[in-house]
Protein backbone atom coordinates (compact mmCIF):
# COMPACT_ATOMS: atom_id res chain seq x y z
CA UNK A 1 0.00 0.00 0.00
CA UNK A 2 1.23 3.49 -0.91
CA UNK A 3 -0.10 5.81 1.79
CA UNK A 4 0.46 8.93 -0.29
CA UNK A 5 -1.50 7.57 -3.26
CA UNK A 6 -4.28 6.26 -0.99
CA UNK A 7 -4.50 9.69 0.65
CA UNK A 8 -4.75 11.49 -2.69
CA UNK A 9 -7.22 9.09 -4.35
CA UNK A 10 -10.47 10.67 -3.02
CA UNK A 11 -9.24 14.19 -3.73
CA UNK A 12 -8.31 13.30 -7.30
CA UNK A 13 -11.71 11.66 -7.89
CA UNK A 14 -13.76 14.52 -6.38
CA UNK A 15 -14.82 17.51 -8.54
CA UNK A 16 -13.28 20.83 -7.59
CA UNK A 17 -16.60 22.31 -6.47
CA UNK A 18 -17.19 19.42 -4.06
CA UNK A 19 -13.64 19.72 -2.71
CA UNK A 20 -14.12 23.40 -1.97
CA UNK A 21 -17.51 22.73 -0.41
CA UNK A 22 -15.94 20.09 1.84
CA UNK A 23 -13.20 22.49 2.93
CA UNK A 24 -15.77 25.21 3.65
CA UNK A 25 -17.90 22.80 5.70
CA UNK A 26 -14.84 21.78 7.72
CA UNK A 27 -14.01 25.43 8.36
CA UNK A 28 -17.57 26.15 9.49
CA UNK A 29 -17.57 23.11 11.79
CA UNK A 30 -14.23 24.11 13.30
CA UNK A 31 -15.47 27.68 13.81
CA UNK A 32 -18.68 26.39 15.41
CA UNK A 33 -16.68 24.19 17.78
CA UNK A 34 -14.47 27.10 18.84
CA UNK A 35 -17.39 29.51 19.27
CA UNK A 36 -19.40 26.91 21.21
CA UNK A 37 -16.55 26.31 23.63
CA UNK A 38 -15.93 30.03 24.10
CA UNK A 39 -19.59 30.73 24.81
CA UNK A 40 -19.85 27.71 27.05
CA UNK A 41 -23.05 26.52 25.36
CA UNK A 42 -22.50 22.75 25.60
CA UNK A 43 -23.10 21.30 29.02
CA UNK A 44 -21.32 18.10 28.03
CA UNK A 45 -18.05 18.71 26.23
CA UNK A 46 -17.93 15.14 24.96
CA UNK A 47 -21.39 15.34 23.39
CA UNK A 48 -20.58 18.63 21.70
CA UNK A 49 -17.26 17.31 20.33
CA UNK A 50 -18.98 14.16 19.08
CA UNK A 51 -21.67 16.24 17.35
CA UNK A 52 -19.13 18.50 15.64
CA UNK A 53 -17.03 15.54 14.52
CA UNK A 54 -20.18 13.78 13.28
CA UNK A 55 -20.94 16.78 11.04
CA UNK A 56 -17.39 16.66 9.70
CA UNK A 57 -17.72 12.91 9.06
CA UNK A 58 -21.01 13.44 7.23
CA UNK A 59 -19.29 15.98 4.96
CA UNK A 60 -16.31 13.67 4.40
CA UNK A 61 -18.30 10.53 3.59
CA UNK A 62 -20.91 12.37 1.50
CA UNK A 63 -18.79 14.85 -0.49
CA UNK A 64 -15.34 13.29 -0.66
CA UNK A 65 -15.07 9.53 -0.19
CA UNK A 66 -17.91 8.24 -2.46
CA UNK A 67 -16.25 9.78 -5.53
CA UNK A 68 -13.51 7.18 -5.26
CA UNK A 69 -16.07 4.64 -6.49
CA UNK A 70 -16.32 6.38 -9.87
CA UNK A 71 -12.52 6.48 -10.10
CA UNK A 72 -12.32 2.77 -9.26
CA UNK A 73 -14.96 1.93 -11.86
CA UNK A 74 -13.08 3.89 -14.53
CA UNK A 75 -9.80 2.22 -13.53
CA UNK A 76 -11.42 -1.22 -13.74
CA UNK A 77 -12.65 -0.54 -17.26
CA UNK A 78 -9.17 0.63 -18.28
CA UNK A 79 -7.52 -2.41 -16.61
CA UNK A 80 -5.54 -0.29 -14.11
CA UNK A 81 -5.65 -2.37 -10.91
CA UNK A 82 -3.24 -0.11 -9.06
CA UNK A 83 -5.71 2.76 -8.95
CA UNK A 84 -8.52 0.49 -7.73
CA UNK A 85 -6.27 -0.71 -4.89
CA UNK A 86 -5.44 2.87 -3.93
CA UNK A 87 -9.13 3.74 -3.76
CA UNK A 88 -9.90 0.62 -1.71
CA UNK A 89 -7.08 1.37 0.78
CA UNK A 90 -8.24 4.98 1.09
CA UNK A 91 -11.42 3.84 2.87
CA UNK A 92 -9.75 2.29 5.97
CA UNK A 93 -7.10 5.02 5.90
CA UNK A 94 -9.63 7.83 6.15
CA UNK A 95 -11.69 5.84 8.66
CA UNK A 96 -8.61 5.59 10.87
CA UNK A 97 -7.88 9.32 10.49
CA UNK A 98 -11.44 10.57 11.00
CA UNK A 99 -12.63 8.04 13.58
CA UNK A 100 -9.62 6.25 15.06
CA UNK A 101 -7.48 9.28 15.89
CA UNK A 102 -10.32 11.28 17.52
CA UNK A 103 -11.28 8.11 19.44
CA UNK A 104 -7.76 7.94 20.92
CA UNK A 105 -8.11 11.54 22.05
CA UNK A 106 -11.18 10.53 24.09
CA UNK A 107 -9.30 8.03 26.31
CA UNK A 108 -8.83 10.49 29.21
CA UNK A 109 -12.55 11.41 29.14
CA UNK A 110 -14.02 7.92 28.81
CA UNK A 111 -16.96 6.88 26.63
CA UNK A 112 -14.47 5.81 23.97
CA UNK A 113 -16.53 2.98 22.49
CA UNK A 114 -19.75 5.02 22.45
CA UNK A 115 -17.91 7.87 20.75
CA UNK A 116 -16.51 5.50 18.10
CA UNK A 117 -19.86 3.78 17.49
CA UNK A 118 -21.60 7.12 16.84
CA UNK A 119 -18.93 8.14 14.30
CA UNK A 120 -19.02 4.76 12.54
CA UNK A 121 -22.81 4.92 12.29
CA UNK A 122 -22.66 8.41 10.79
CA UNK A 123 -19.86 7.64 8.33
CA UNK A 124 -21.21 4.27 7.17
CA UNK A 125 -24.77 5.60 6.87
CA UNK A 126 -23.66 8.58 4.77
CA UNK A 127 -21.47 6.48 2.48
CA UNK A 128 -24.12 3.78 2.12
CA UNK A 129 -26.71 6.38 1.12
CA UNK A 130 -24.46 7.52 -1.75
CA UNK A 131 -23.77 4.05 -3.18
CA UNK A 132 -27.21 2.49 -2.78
CA UNK A 133 -29.79 2.77 -5.60
CA UNK A 134 -31.46 6.14 -5.73
CA UNK A 135 -34.95 4.84 -4.99
CA UNK A 136 -33.81 3.17 -1.76
CA UNK A 137 -32.57 6.30 -0.02
CA UNK A 138 -35.89 7.96 0.80
CA UNK A 139 -37.67 4.62 1.13
CA UNK A 140 -35.26 3.38 3.81
CA UNK A 141 -35.54 6.71 5.59
CA UNK A 142 -39.32 6.39 5.78
CA UNK A 143 -39.03 2.79 6.96
CA UNK A 144 -36.59 3.89 9.64
CA UNK A 145 -38.95 6.62 10.87
CA UNK A 146 -41.98 4.35 10.89
CA UNK A 147 -40.19 1.41 12.52
CA UNK A 148 -38.52 3.68 15.07
CA UNK A 149 -41.86 5.17 16.13
CA UNK A 150 -43.56 1.78 16.09
CA UNK A 151 -40.81 -0.03 17.98
CA UNK A 152 -40.47 2.76 20.56
CA UNK A 153 -43.90 1.77 21.91
CA UNK A 154 -42.83 -1.88 22.24
CA UNK A 155 -39.07 -1.82 22.83
CA UNK A 156 -37.09 0.82 24.68
CA UNK A 157 -34.54 2.01 22.10
CA UNK A 158 -31.51 3.42 23.98
CA UNK A 159 -30.00 6.82 23.28
CA UNK A 160 -26.26 7.56 22.89
CA UNK A 161 -25.80 8.16 26.64
CA UNK A 162 -27.70 5.03 27.65
CA UNK A 163 -25.44 2.16 28.86
CA UNK A 164 -27.41 -0.18 26.57
CA UNK A 165 -26.42 1.89 23.51
CA UNK A 166 -23.19 -0.03 22.88
CA UNK A 167 -24.75 -3.40 21.97
CA UNK A 168 -27.53 -1.74 19.96
CA UNK A 169 -25.34 0.78 18.17
CA UNK A 170 -22.42 -1.60 17.76
CA UNK A 171 -24.59 -4.24 16.10
CA UNK A 172 -26.12 -1.66 13.77
CA UNK A 173 -22.67 -0.26 12.93
CA UNK A 174 -21.38 -3.73 12.00
CA UNK A 175 -24.45 -4.33 9.80
CA UNK A 176 -23.95 -0.99 8.01
CA UNK A 177 -20.24 -1.60 7.44
CA UNK A 178 -20.89 -5.10 6.04
CA UNK A 179 -23.68 -3.74 3.79
CA UNK A 180 -21.34 -1.02 2.55
CA UNK A 181 -18.58 -3.54 1.77
CA UNK A 182 -21.06 -5.80 -0.04
CA UNK A 183 -22.45 -2.93 -2.10
CA UNK A 184 -18.94 -1.65 -2.96
CA UNK A 185 -17.79 -4.99 -4.37
CA UNK A 186 -21.13 -5.48 -6.13
CA UNK A 187 -20.67 -2.20 -7.99
CA UNK A 188 -17.05 -2.99 -8.84
CA UNK A 189 -18.17 -6.31 -10.34
CA UNK A 190 -20.32 -4.42 -12.83
CA UNK A 191 -23.74 -4.73 -11.16
CA UNK A 192 -24.36 -1.03 -11.55
CA UNK A 193 -27.11 0.65 -13.49
CA UNK A 194 -25.92 4.07 -14.61
CA UNK A 195 -29.32 5.57 -15.44
CA UNK A 196 -32.67 5.94 -13.76
CA UNK A 197 -33.72 5.29 -10.19
CA UNK A 198 -31.67 2.08 -10.01
CA UNK A 199 -28.41 3.97 -10.42
CA UNK A 200 -26.45 4.84 -7.26
CA UNK A 201 -27.30 8.18 -5.71
CA UNK A 202 -23.73 9.33 -6.38
CA UNK A 203 -24.11 8.90 -10.15
CA UNK A 204 -27.46 10.67 -10.20
CA UNK A 205 -26.09 13.58 -8.17
CA UNK A 206 -23.11 13.87 -10.51
CA UNK A 207 -25.47 13.83 -13.49
CA UNK A 208 -27.66 16.49 -11.88
CA UNK A 209 -24.60 18.66 -11.37
CA UNK A 210 -23.88 18.32 -15.07
CA UNK A 211 -27.52 19.02 -15.87
CA UNK A 212 -27.16 22.39 -14.13
CA UNK A 213 -25.22 23.43 -17.22
CA UNK A 214 -28.42 23.21 -19.27
CA UNK A 215 -32.00 24.46 -19.14
CA UNK A 216 -34.03 21.88 -17.17
CA UNK A 217 -37.21 22.65 -19.14
CA UNK A 218 -35.87 22.69 -22.70
CA UNK A 219 -32.73 20.53 -22.56
CA UNK A 220 -32.99 17.75 -25.15
CA UNK A 221 -31.67 14.97 -22.89
CA UNK A 222 -33.98 16.03 -20.07
CA UNK A 223 -37.00 16.14 -22.38
CA UNK A 224 -36.32 12.62 -23.66
CA UNK A 225 -36.12 11.25 -20.11
CA UNK A 226 -39.20 13.15 -18.89
CA UNK A 227 -42.76 11.77 -19.28
CA UNK A 228 -45.03 13.65 -21.69
CA UNK A 229 -47.22 15.12 -18.96
CA UNK A 230 -44.17 16.85 -17.44
CA UNK A 231 -43.13 18.57 -20.67
CA UNK A 232 -43.42 22.35 -20.72
CA UNK A 233 -46.52 23.82 -22.36
CA UNK A 234 -45.60 27.37 -23.45
CA UNK A 235 -48.30 30.03 -23.60
CA UNK A 236 -47.88 31.81 -26.96
CA UNK A 237 -50.76 34.25 -26.51
CA UNK A 238 -49.58 37.84 -26.71
CA UNK A 239 -46.06 37.02 -27.92
CA UNK A 240 -44.97 39.55 -30.51
CA UNK A 241 -43.91 43.18 -31.04
CA UNK A 242 -46.70 44.45 -28.79
CA UNK A 243 -45.23 42.58 -25.80
CA UNK A 244 -41.40 42.56 -25.86
CA UNK A 245 -41.27 41.40 -22.21
CA UNK A 246 -43.18 38.19 -22.94
CA UNK A 247 -41.23 37.62 -26.16
CA UNK A 248 -37.99 37.86 -24.20
CA UNK A 249 -39.31 35.47 -21.53
CA UNK A 250 -40.14 33.00 -24.29
CA UNK A 251 -36.60 33.31 -25.66
CA UNK A 252 -34.93 32.94 -22.25
CA UNK A 253 -36.95 29.83 -21.34
CA UNK A 254 -36.45 28.02 -18.05
CA UNK A 255 -38.11 29.66 -15.06
CA UNK A 256 -39.01 32.65 -17.27
CA UNK A 257 -40.96 30.57 -19.80
CA UNK A 258 -44.66 31.59 -19.86
CA UNK A 259 -46.78 28.46 -19.60
CA UNK A 260 -50.43 27.58 -19.80
CA UNK A 261 -52.46 26.90 -16.66
CA UNK A 262 -52.32 23.14 -17.25
CA UNK A 263 -48.58 23.33 -17.84
CA UNK A 264 -48.05 25.20 -14.58
CA UNK A 265 -50.20 22.68 -12.74
CA UNK A 266 -48.16 19.78 -14.10
CA UNK A 267 -44.92 21.54 -13.23
CA UNK A 268 -46.11 22.06 -9.65
CA UNK A 269 -47.03 18.41 -9.09
CA UNK A 270 -43.45 17.29 -8.25
CA UNK A 271 -43.07 20.22 -5.84
CA UNK A 272 -46.35 19.34 -4.13
CA UNK A 273 -45.23 15.71 -3.80
CA UNK A 274 -41.98 16.85 -2.18
CA UNK A 275 -43.93 19.02 0.28
CA UNK A 276 -46.19 16.08 1.09
CA UNK A 277 -43.17 13.90 1.77
CA UNK A 278 -41.73 16.61 4.04
CA UNK A 279 -45.09 16.76 5.81
CA UNK A 280 -45.02 13.00 6.34
CA UNK A 281 -41.51 13.23 7.76
CA UNK A 282 -42.65 16.01 10.09
CA UNK A 283 -45.66 13.94 11.11
CA UNK A 284 -43.60 10.87 12.02
CA UNK A 285 -41.03 12.97 13.88
CA UNK A 286 -43.63 14.75 16.03
CA UNK A 287 -45.97 11.79 16.52
CA UNK A 288 -46.12 10.56 20.11
CA UNK A 289 -48.47 8.76 22.46
CA UNK A 290 -51.24 11.35 22.04
CA UNK A 291 -51.49 10.49 18.37
CA UNK A 292 -52.56 12.55 15.39
CA UNK A 293 -54.43 15.30 17.28
CA UNK A 294 -51.35 16.35 19.22
CA UNK A 295 -49.18 16.27 16.10
CA UNK A 296 -51.61 18.52 14.20
CA UNK A 297 -51.86 20.87 17.19
CA UNK A 298 -48.07 21.09 17.30
CA UNK A 299 -47.86 21.69 13.53
CA UNK A 300 -50.18 24.73 13.79
CA UNK A 301 -48.67 26.19 16.95
CA UNK A 302 -45.90 28.72 17.56
CA UNK A 303 -43.48 25.89 18.31
CA UNK A 304 -44.32 24.21 15.02
CA UNK A 305 -43.99 27.54 13.20
CA UNK A 306 -40.57 27.98 14.76
CA UNK A 307 -39.51 24.55 13.55
CA UNK A 308 -40.42 25.27 9.91
CA UNK A 309 -39.77 29.03 9.76
CA UNK A 310 -36.08 28.52 8.99
CA UNK A 311 -37.14 27.27 5.54
CA UNK A 312 -38.49 30.75 4.71
CA UNK A 313 -34.96 31.96 4.04
CA UNK A 314 -34.14 28.84 2.01
CA UNK A 315 -37.22 29.25 -0.21
CA UNK A 316 -36.51 32.97 -0.68
CA UNK A 317 -32.97 32.22 -1.79
CA UNK A 318 -34.12 29.43 -4.14
CA UNK A 319 -36.55 31.82 -5.85
CA UNK A 320 -33.68 34.11 -6.88
CA UNK A 321 -31.04 31.43 -7.40
CA UNK A 322 -32.93 29.69 -10.23
CA UNK A 323 -33.16 32.77 -12.51
CA UNK A 324 -29.58 33.76 -11.69
CA UNK A 325 -28.29 30.33 -12.73
CA UNK A 326 -30.35 30.40 -15.92
CA UNK A 327 -29.12 33.87 -16.90
CA UNK A 328 -25.53 32.83 -16.13
CA UNK A 329 -26.00 29.85 -18.44
CA UNK A 330 -27.46 31.96 -21.25
CA UNK A 331 -24.80 34.69 -21.12
CA UNK A 332 -21.92 32.19 -20.79
CA UNK A 333 -22.57 30.35 -24.04
CA UNK A 334 -20.41 31.57 -26.90
CA UNK A 335 -22.85 31.06 -29.77
CA UNK A 336 -24.89 33.14 -32.18
CA UNK A 337 -28.22 32.80 -30.37
CA UNK A 338 -27.72 35.47 -27.68
CA UNK A 339 -26.88 38.44 -29.98
CA UNK A 340 -29.97 37.64 -32.03
CA UNK A 341 -32.12 38.61 -29.04
CA UNK A 342 -31.17 42.22 -29.72
CA UNK A 343 -33.17 41.94 -32.95
CA UNK A 344 -36.43 41.13 -31.17
CA UNK A 345 -39.11 43.67 -32.16
CA UNK A 346 -39.99 46.27 -29.56
CA UNK A 347 -36.52 46.78 -28.06
CA UNK A 348 -35.58 49.94 -29.95
CA UNK A 349 -32.45 51.74 -28.78
CA UNK A 350 -29.80 50.19 -26.55
CA UNK A 351 -30.98 52.10 -23.46
CA UNK A 352 -34.55 50.91 -23.92
CA UNK A 353 -33.29 47.34 -24.47
CA UNK A 354 -31.44 47.47 -21.13
CA UNK A 355 -34.59 48.59 -19.35
CA UNK A 356 -36.71 45.85 -20.93
CA UNK A 357 -34.09 43.21 -20.15
CA UNK A 358 -33.69 44.24 -16.51
CA UNK A 359 -37.46 44.53 -16.03
CA UNK A 360 -38.02 41.09 -17.52
CA UNK A 361 -35.26 39.47 -15.47
CA UNK A 362 -36.33 40.95 -12.13
CA UNK A 363 -40.10 41.36 -12.20
CA UNK A 364 -41.24 37.72 -12.12
CA UNK A 365 -38.89 36.56 -9.31
CA UNK A 366 -39.80 39.72 -7.37
CA UNK A 367 -43.49 38.86 -7.64
CA UNK A 368 -42.80 35.33 -6.37
CA UNK A 369 -40.85 36.77 -3.46
CA UNK A 370 -43.83 39.01 -2.70
CA UNK A 371 -46.22 36.05 -2.66
CA UNK A 372 -43.88 34.11 -0.35
CA UNK A 373 -43.63 37.13 1.94
CA UNK A 374 -47.42 37.43 2.17
CA UNK A 375 -47.70 33.72 3.04
CA UNK A 376 -45.01 34.07 5.70
CA UNK A 377 -46.65 37.18 7.16
CA UNK A 378 -50.02 35.41 7.26
CA UNK A 379 -48.53 32.55 9.27
CA UNK A 380 -46.56 34.83 11.60
CA UNK A 381 -49.54 37.12 12.34
CA UNK A 382 -52.01 34.25 12.74
CA UNK A 383 -49.76 32.46 15.24
CA UNK A 384 -48.75 35.71 17.00
CA UNK A 385 -45.05 35.22 16.30
CA UNK A 386 -44.40 38.91 16.89
CA UNK A 387 -43.44 41.96 14.85
CA UNK A 388 -39.68 41.19 15.01
CA UNK A 389 -40.35 38.03 12.99
CA UNK A 390 -42.44 39.99 10.47
CA UNK A 391 -39.66 42.55 10.03
CA UNK A 392 -37.06 39.76 9.77
CA UNK A 393 -39.02 38.19 6.91
CA UNK A 394 -39.11 41.55 5.14
CA UNK A 395 -35.34 41.85 5.56
CA UNK A 396 -34.82 38.34 4.19
CA UNK A 397 -36.91 39.03 1.07
CA UNK A 398 -35.23 42.41 0.56
CA UNK A 399 -31.77 40.83 0.82
CA UNK A 400 -32.66 38.15 -1.73
CA UNK A 401 -34.09 40.77 -4.09
CA UNK A 402 -30.93 42.85 -3.71
CA UNK A 403 -28.83 39.80 -4.56
CA UNK A 404 -30.95 39.18 -7.66
CA UNK A 405 -30.65 42.78 -8.89
CA UNK A 406 -26.92 43.06 -8.24
CA UNK A 407 -26.03 39.69 -9.77
CA UNK A 408 -28.28 40.24 -12.80
CA UNK A 409 -26.63 43.57 -13.63
CA UNK A 410 -23.19 41.98 -13.34
CA UNK A 411 -24.20 39.13 -15.66
CA UNK A 412 -25.56 41.56 -18.25
CA UNK A 413 -22.52 43.82 -17.77
CA UNK A 414 -20.04 41.04 -18.56
CA UNK A 415 -18.78 40.71 -14.97
CA UNK A 416 -20.44 37.54 -13.57
CA UNK A 417 -19.25 36.29 -10.17
CA UNK A 418 -16.93 33.31 -10.07
CA UNK A 419 -18.29 29.95 -8.96
CA UNK A 420 -16.16 29.99 -5.81
CA UNK A 421 -17.20 33.47 -4.68
CA UNK A 422 -20.83 32.68 -5.46
CA UNK A 423 -20.63 29.45 -3.46
CA UNK A 424 -19.17 31.24 -0.44
CA UNK A 425 -21.84 33.95 -0.69
CA UNK A 426 -24.60 31.32 -0.86
CA UNK A 427 -23.32 29.57 2.26
CA UNK A 428 -23.10 32.87 4.12
CA UNK A 429 -26.55 33.98 3.00
CA UNK A 430 -28.15 30.65 3.96
CA UNK A 431 -26.77 30.99 7.49
CA UNK A 432 -27.70 34.66 7.76
CA UNK A 433 -31.23 34.33 6.35
CA UNK A 434 -32.18 31.34 8.47
CA UNK A 435 -30.79 32.86 11.67
CA UNK A 436 -32.51 36.17 10.94
CA UNK A 437 -35.90 34.44 11.11
CA UNK A 438 -35.05 32.06 13.98
CA UNK A 439 -33.25 34.35 16.45
CA UNK A 440 -36.23 36.71 17.09
CA UNK A 441 -38.29 33.65 18.05
CA UNK A 442 -35.65 32.49 20.56
CA UNK A 443 -35.52 35.68 22.63
CA UNK A 444 -37.63 34.03 25.34
CA UNK A 445 -35.44 30.93 25.39
CA UNK A 446 -31.89 32.34 25.32
CA UNK A 447 -30.22 34.29 28.08
CA UNK A 448 -30.14 38.08 27.86
CA UNK A 449 -26.44 38.24 27.06
CA UNK A 450 -26.85 35.62 24.32
CA UNK A 451 -29.77 37.56 22.79
CA UNK A 452 -27.78 40.81 22.75
CA UNK A 453 -24.74 39.08 21.23
CA UNK A 454 -26.81 37.33 18.56
CA UNK A 455 -28.62 40.56 17.61
CA UNK A 456 -25.35 42.48 17.32
CA UNK A 457 -23.79 39.73 15.21
CA UNK A 458 -26.80 39.62 12.89
CA UNK A 459 -26.80 43.41 12.50
CA UNK A 460 -23.09 43.41 11.65
CA UNK A 461 -23.59 40.59 9.12
CA UNK A 462 -26.48 42.44 7.46
CA UNK A 463 -24.37 45.63 7.19
CA UNK A 464 -21.60 43.63 5.52
CA UNK A 465 -24.06 41.99 3.10
CA UNK A 466 -25.78 45.28 2.18
CA UNK A 467 -22.43 47.04 1.65
CA UNK A 468 -21.21 44.24 -0.58
CA UNK A 469 -24.45 44.17 -2.61
CA UNK A 470 -24.28 47.95 -3.14
CA UNK A 471 -20.69 47.74 -4.37
CA UNK A 472 -21.42 44.70 -6.50
CA UNK A 473 -24.55 46.25 -8.00
CA UNK A 474 -22.73 49.51 -8.84
CA UNK A 475 -19.96 47.52 -10.50
CA UNK A 476 -22.49 45.63 -12.61
CA UNK A 477 -24.44 48.76 -13.57
CA UNK A 478 -21.23 50.47 -14.71
CA UNK A 479 -20.27 47.45 -16.80
CA UNK A 480 -23.77 47.29 -18.31
CA UNK A 481 -23.68 50.97 -19.26
CA UNK A 482 -20.36 50.48 -21.05
CA UNK A 483 -21.64 47.68 -23.27
CA UNK A 484 -22.92 48.51 -26.75
CA UNK A 485 -25.91 46.25 -26.05
CA UNK A 486 -26.61 43.80 -23.20
CA UNK A 487 -26.93 40.74 -25.45
CA UNK A 488 -23.20 40.08 -25.68
CA UNK A 489 -21.96 36.73 -24.34
CA UNK A 490 -19.51 36.78 -21.45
Amino acid sequence: MNLHRAWLAPWVATPRSSRWLFVVVLAVVALGDVVGRILGLPRHGLAFSAAMLALANVACWLLLMPNGLLLALAARRLRLPGISRDVAWSLPLYAALWIGVPMLCQFPQGHVLGFAVVQVLVAAGAMLFMVMPNYLGLTLYFIFLISHRALSHVISIPGPFDPRFLPWGGTLAVVLVLALAWRWWQLLDGACSERGWRAPTLINLRRNMGASQSDPLTDANGMRARPNWLLARPDLRGVGPQSPDKSLRMALGGVYLPQTAIGLLCQWIPAVLVLLMMGMIFFFITLDDDGLANALHYAFSREGFRMVSWMFGIFSLLIVMMPVELLTLRWRRMNAELPLLALLPGFGAAEHGRQVLLRTAIRQPAMRLGVLLLVGWLGAITLHAGWPVVLAMLMVVSGCLGYLVATTMNIFGGLPPTAFSKGLLMIGMVVLLTLSVLVPQLHDVLAAWAVAGADDALMAAWLVLVSWLLWFGHRGWRGLRQRPHPFMPN
